[in-house]
């Protein structure tokens, strides 16, 4: 395997005998050993201007580092060389054989504090016999034994201060006289950390032994030192091991004064045997001994014993940090939150938008409960993308949310009126849930394939899977609920004597325009750690300015359509496609309706926007927009709302006019965007089946007709009527006399005249006159014309 880079170094200019430069910043020798990445190496030789280096086991096959790829490495402290490794000890600077089996840095607690006070005594005798003021002999070192501590001190301080320094100056006379002058002097009443010198024979020793074996020699093992074995002999040690598994590692989670009890009755019992038998009795544990057996027990046995596979392992898990997400959409988790909260299933509000009847079959029938929410979180930002209320968790609602994910949503943070924007959307790339039933279910499936996204479902009972979404829920239970009355904590201890169900006073209303302008405006901008110290906010728009875009676009309007309509079945007719009362009609369907062959279609039509459904014609997905552009955008729930006011005013009336319909809607559409908040918010979906009885009742009968009105042709009021000779071949009609009290009934000619600037009355306006019933046919006689005078 051959590594190339390139790079100048210069050589190391030290004389090592017949080392071989390598131009790399450090030289190589046969006796040395290299750590690449924590590989150990020995040097064979070099090839031009490559070294060659074989796996210090001897097995593997030869490697070849150009002298670029070798400085880099350790430029970059991938390589540990150990100079001289290969020597025998005896041929080893002392120095040398210590550093490969001693470093200070191994030392921790008490024995690292008296490696550095012996450290700091050797070293000032070294001072000291370097200046020749001590001989390292027992009565020199006693006699200076005040100088070596005051030397010892200033290698014993962890750091040096800027007065150390200066006083130090002022001692060699290292400062001019002007500068010396201004100098404070030190105070006292400061924390000195003072050597405790050894025996002047002991120092004598110890620096004897130092000058031969190097630091390592100062290093001792007294932490090592003493009997640890246990008192007790095998068979109470087993005794003991026994009793302790048996009582403390069980479900019922024994304390460890339960534990003493258990092992106190159990050895009674064994001694009681054994002195039947003769034996000698066994010794009695006492706590202490029980409880430092507990403790040699290992972790994971314990927590598995007491708690359980699953909370063991959720509680030794290791942890790091996370997934690593470069953009947004990369990752998105959703998730159902109980929320821990009672409030009343009912909204004032959204009764005047759908209707009492509407409401009970939703589920809001005004008891005390706690919503579930329907949740998303992009993990790159921390942004929640999406949330619904619901009664309970189901597809439609996990559904709604997904909407919610891939759409803006400005005007839910609009409606609370919110500081912040809320348009934040994305298709992700990734969608990770558990493995609840609204998950699984085939309608939000369908969603996320026809979206083409992938779905991952997560292990079931492990929530740091979804560790984004789960956090959000706990900061919400945090932060959100103890503002809001009606709490009803996360468990009963937590809840204590707290009245929840007597507190309860927030509606559905209340409960949506909580969370939204908590998510808007306090979440989005409050500083997260997993995003180094920026809130989520910042997080989205630091993205957006370097170009760290989501990889897709937003779905079109067919995309979503298709993702998250209904799919029902219809029959094409000269009028269209009828869904809802409304009539859809297009090119492609009349030239369908044409052709030969069944006329049943595939139609999905979506219930937020009724002003075009998809219908499935020749193979593919044509779009087909509704007869009347009013319905473009217009919500299901607001139709329905809107057909019932008509139906208020006149139940048996089968056609309308447009203009009385779409008013109706306006009326309707204004309500729902200006007083309901919680609209949105709630999951207000419609099931099949429940949509297939709506239909039959509201619509069975219904049609819209077109709005008739009179045409003005900018003429004065009224009708010209020009006269005109009688036709002398019409037969004259004579009818039978009839009493005055009877009524007469108009002749033919006048029933069936018409003006024809009027054009026909339309049904169900004003105009339409009331079926009169045929009058009897007069008995008429022809009577011969008289001939002119000129003819005979």
């Amino acid at each position: 395997m051959e590594r190339r880079a390139s790079m100048t170094i210069l050589p190391n200019t030290q004389d090592l005998g017949d080392a071989t430069p390598v131009k790399s910043g450090f030289r190589l020798d046969v006796h040395d050993r290299l750590l690449i990445h924590g590989k150990p190496y020995r040097f064979l030789g070099m090839s031009g201007d490559n070294a060659e280096l074989i796996p210090a086991s001897g097995a593997g096959m030869t490697e070849v580092f150009p002298m670029g790829a070798l400085a880099r490495l350790s430029a970059s402290g991938d390589i540990k060389h150990e100079v001289g490794y290969y020597l025998p000890d005896d041929l080893k600077p002392a120095s040398a054989v210590a550093a490969f089996d001693f470093q200070p840095s191994n030392l921790v607690g008490k024995a690292r504090v008296r490696f550095d006070a012996k450290l700091a005594q050797i070293k000032a005798i070294e001072d000291m016999e370097a200046e020749g003021i001590l001989r390292p002999n027992k009565e020199s070192i006693e006699a200076a034994r005040s100088d070596i501590e005051k030397r010892a001190e200033e290698y014993f301080k962890a750091q040096a201060t800027e007065r150390d320094l200066i006083a130090n100056e002022i001692a060699n006379d290292g400062l001019p006289d002007r500068i010396r002058k201004g100098v404070r002097q030190n105070r006292g009443g400061g924390i000195t950390r003072r050597v405790g010198l050894f025996s002047a024979d002991y120092l004598r020793k110890l620096f004897a032994r130092y000058k031969n074996e190097g630091v390592a020699a100062l290093a001792d093992d007294l932490s090592k030192s003493g009997n640890r074995t246990s008192p007790f002999r095998p068979e109470e040690q087993a005794l003991l091991t026994d009793i302790v598994n048996g009582s403390y590692l069980t479900p019922e989670r024994k304390s460890i004064k339960a534990t003493v009890a258990d092992v106190k009755r159990g050895f009674q019992a064994e001694n009681e045997r054994r002195d039947q038998e003769g034996l000698s009795p066994l010794r009695v544990p006492g706590r202490d001994a029980v409880r430092r057996t507990i403790k040699k027990l290992d972790r994971l046995t314990v927590l598995i014993a007491r708690f359980g596979r699953e909370e063991a392992m959720k509680k030794l898990r290791p942890v790091g940090k996370g997934l690593e997400v470069s953009r947004p959409g990369e990752r998105v988790e959703m998730d159902e939150w109980c929320i821990d909260l009672l409030s009343i299933i009912r909204s004032a509000k959204l009764e005047t938008v759908f209707g009492e009847e509407h409401l009970k079959a939703l589920g809001l029938d005004g008891e005390k409960a706690r919503w579930w929410l329907v949740a998303a979180i992009d993990c790159r930002t921390r942004i929640c993308l999406g949330m619904k209320l619901t009664r309970n968790p189901s597809g439609s609602a996990a559904r709604e949310c997904l909407r919610m994910v891939v759409s803006d949503k400005g005007q839910w943070s609009d409606s609370v009126r919110a500081c912040c924007a809320w348009s934040h959307a994305v298709v992700p790339e990734v969608l990770a849930t558990d493995n609840g039933p609204g998950f699984k279910s085939r309608i939000f499936q369908n969603a996320c394939l026809d979206l083409q996204m992938v779905f991952l479902r997560t292990i079931g009972g492990i929530p740091g899977m979804r560790g984004a979404i789960e956090r959000l829920f706990h900061t919400a239970a945090l932060g959100l609920m103890p503002r809001l009355v009606g709490r009803t904590f996360s468990n009963p201890r937590e809840r204590g004597d707290y009245p929840a169900e007597d507190r309860a006073c927030l509606d559905a209303e209340d409960v949506a325009f909580a969370l939204v302008r908590w998510i808007v405006d306090i979440y989005h901008n409050t500083p997260h750690e997993g995003l180094g110290g920026r809130t989520p906010l910042e997080q989205w728009d630091a993205d957006m300015e370097s170009g760290n875009y989501p990889l897709r676009a937003l779905p079109d309007a067919r995309s979503k359509r298709l993702a998250f309509g209904n799919q029902v079945k219809r029959t094409v007719t000269r009028e269209g496609i009828t869904v809802m009362g409304i009539r859809y009609h297009s090119e492609d369907l009349a030239l369908f309706y044409m052709q030969p062959g069944s006329k049943q279609v595939d139609v999905s039509w979506d219930q937020t926007d009724l002003g075009a459904i998809e219908v499935y014609l020749d193979g593919a997905w044509r779009e087909v927009p509704a007869v009347h552009d009013r319905f473009r955008g217009l919500n299901l729930h607001v139709w329905l709302r809107a057909r019932r006011a008509l139906r208020a005013k006149s139940a048996s009336r089968r056609a309308w006019e447009e203009e009385v319909v779409f008013k109706a809607i306006d009326d309707i559409e204004d309500l729902a965007t200006d007083r309901s908040i919680a609209f949105g918010i709630v999951d207000t979906s419609i099931s099949e089946k429940r949509l297939k009885e709506i239909e039959s009742e509201l619509f069975g009968t219904f049609r819209i007709t077109e709005t008739q009105s009179l045409r003005d042709d900018g003429q004065d009021a009224g009708r010209e009527i020009t006269p005109r000779e009688p036709d002398p071949d019409r037969p004259v009609r004579t009818t039978t006399p009839r009493k005055a009290s009877d009524d007469v009934p108009a002749t033919p000619d006048v029933q069936n005249h018409q003006d024809t600037d009027q054009g026909p009355a339309a049904p169900g306006s004003s105009q339409e006159l009331p079926p009169v019933k045929p009058a009897t046919r007069p008995r008429t006689a022809w009577v011969p014309r008289k001939p002119k005078e000129d003819d005979q």
